[in-house]
C-alpha cells in the first residue's frame, strides 16, 4: 500500500516530491497538488501513533515458542496484560 494524500484547497490527489525523517516516528512529506488549476505545494506530517500487534521482533525467540503454544484465548489475555500494564 502506498502513502496517498490530498490537497486541502481543491480536495485533489496530490504527489509526495520529497520526504525528511526526522525521526524514526515522525517524517515530514513535501506534497504537490495533482490538479494543474490548483498547484498547491504543502508539507504533511507523517507520525507514528500506536501498534495493533506486537512485532514478533519484539520478542526472543524461546519467548516467542511459548506464546505459539499457548491457545489464542491465551495469547489475546497475555497481550492484554502487556498493553493495560504500559497505559
Amino acid at each position: 500500500m502506498s502513502v496517498r494524500t490530498k490537497c486541502n484547497r481543491c480536495n485533489d490527489l496530490a504527489t509526495i516530491q520529497d520526504s525528511v525523517e526526522e525521526s524514526a516516528d515522525f517524517k515530514v512529506l513535501y506534497c504537490t497538488c495533482n490538479n494543474p488549476e490548483c498547484g498547491h505545494t504543502f508539507a504533511v506530517h507523517q507520525t507514528f501513533s500506536h501498534t495493533l500487534s506486537p512485532s514478533r521482533l519484539d520478542f526472543d525467540p524461546a519467548m516467542m515458542e511459548k506464546i505459539q503454544r499457548m491457545s489464542r484465548v491465551q495469547q489475546q489475555e497475555l497481550f492484554s496484560a502487556i498493553s493495560k500494564s504500559r497505559d
